[in-house]
């Protein structure tokens, strides 16, 4: 177990840095979005359908 650890420890740090870096993206291009409509005034409401079950 501790020689597979070793073995991939640098693949799993890359990975790690790799999903902490899309997280940050993500979360950077949603807050740009939510200022572009902020500053536009523009107000977004979700048209809801009732589906009948």
């Amino acid at each position: 177990m501790l020689n597979s650890l070793k073995r991939y420890s640098m693949a799993l740090f890359f990975l790690a840095v790799v999903i902490i870096f899309m997280l940050l993206g993500t979360l950077g291009v949603k807050e740009f979005g939510d200022n572009l409509f902020q500053e536009a005034n523009i107000t977004i409401k979700p048209k809801g359908e009732h589906v009948k079950l």
